[in-house]
């Protein structure tokens, strides 16, 4: 599984954005961000030494969220263990659909009970995935004075619930929801941000956001300064792209207990830089081989594993051109398999002398390490996604409600 994770998105995960089935590549001439426009060169010519690694050097400080988001709830009904799906569901809907008193506690219960069953029913938790339904109970979760009713409804503007996504019109939920859980507040914005950035200024003639991406992170870095789980995530998603991975390291950490995609992200990455210190010998706190490395100093043979990881799209968002500059950095610092393989992929190129995408996918489950080897075929991998958690509101399902059908790329 592959994510293309860019800087934010970053992911490669955008979004929709840190998203973990590998990235289609088109079939145009592959250029590295990291290089000049001059063409890829062939194995064996000297590279020049001011290339570096992905990433950029200078460190981002840490985030401490500010306080516990959100507001304080009434006591939900706990799912009877002795009842099946369809009885806890009617349980809450009983709830839900009173009558109670305008500003009483009945009120305050039922309206968190409505906003409980949109969210089950969007996620498919204990009920099927149903968007419409769900978004009639957070229309109904509204009408009770239910604050995070704002939420659900401007998610499902931004994603679609029962139409096509509009996530402009999302924006109108947002100031209600800001006094009761700011850091969702600017996650959700940051979203609208997201989605709308491909066609901002297009036929209008106006001019463009001076930097739109920095406005973007500044919402993102607002969101998890105040404590949004989603936002920790996706900046964890962005610093593993940057290749700051004692820092990503961190943001999945302070998100995990309530993002599952955030703990799963932790996990997966503390397993590559422990297999990339142990590759090194147990020695420093980066690390090569078949893990992540937290410095750009790299041996060739970890150069050369970095580049397979990248070729195959095992553990990161599989990216050729990337691949190729890696290759390149491997096989300048002599290693021959590096070498071995830029031959490969400059044996058959496409028309018009670019990389040939076809060949390169085959080349990516290709055996080079061994002289005389070169044609025999490793397993393709079985790819572990960097992701994001189904919708940024799972993280508001009590656990007790969760049944663990959260991970999915989106």
């Amino acid at each position: 599984m592959a994510l293309c994770l860019s800087t934010l998105a970053w992911i490669a995960c955008p979004a929709g954005a840190v998203q973990a089935a590998a990235r289609a590549v088109a079939p145009a001439p592959i250029q590295s961000p990291h290089v000049s426009e001059a063409p890829v060169q062939p194995a064996g010519m000297a590279q020049p030494s001011a290339i570096q690694p992905a990433g950029s050097s200078v460190r981002p400080q840490p985030i401490k969220p500010a306080g516990t988001p959100g507001t304080a709830a009434p006591k939900l009904m706990e799912p009877d263990e002795n009842d099946t799906d369809a009885e806890r569901i009617r349980k809450l809907q009983s709830v839900a659909s009173g009558n109670p008193k305008r500003g009483s506690a009945a009120e305050r219960t039922a309206g968190r009970t409505a906003w409980l069953l949109g969210l089950l029913y969007l996620h498919g938790e204990h009920a099927p995935v149903d968007r419409t339904l769900a978004r009639r109970w957070f229309e109904r979760a509204k009408t009770l004075n239910e604050p995070l009713g704002n939420a659900g409804l401007a998610w499902c503007e931004i994603d679609g619930c029962n139409g096509p996504p509009a996530p402009a019109a999302a924006r109108p939920y947002l100031s209600p929801l800001q006094k009761a859980d700011s850091g969702l507040a600017l996650y959700l914005e940051w979203r609208i941000l997201e989605r709308l950035a491909p066609v901002q200024g297009s036929n209008t003639g106006q001019p463009l956001h001076s930097d739109p991406d920095v406005q973007r992170m500044q919402l993102l870095r607002q969101a998890a300064q105040a404590g949004n789980a989603s936002a920790f995530n996706e900046l964890g998603l962005a610093n593993v792209t940057a290749s700051r991975y004692d820092l990503a390291l961190q943001q999945f950490n302070t998100a995990a207990a309530r993002s599952p995609a955030a703990a799963s992200n932790a996990r997966l990455l503390r397993l590559r830089m422990d297999q990339g210190e142990s590759a090194r010998g147990g020695s420093g706190s980066g690390g090569g081989g078949n893990g992540i490395t937290a410095t750009g100093n790299k041996s060739p043979e970890e150069w050369f594993a970095q580049a397979r990881r990248y070729h195959r799209g095992d553990g990161v968002p599989s990216n050729y051109a990337e691949a190729i500059r890696l290759y390149q950095l491997a096989a300048a610092a002599g290693n021959p398999s590096a070498r071995r393989m830029l031959e490969l992929i400059y044996s058959r190129p496409a028309p018009g002398g670019s990389v040939n995408i076809a060949w390169m996918r085959q080349l990516a489950s290709m055996d080079v390490t061994a002289e005389g080897a070169i044609l025999n075929f490793s397993s393709p991998p079985t790819p572990q996604l960097f992701v994001r958690d189904v919708t940024p509101l799972y993280e508001f399902i009590p656990n007790e409600w969760r049944k663990d059908r959260s991970l999915g790329q989106r």
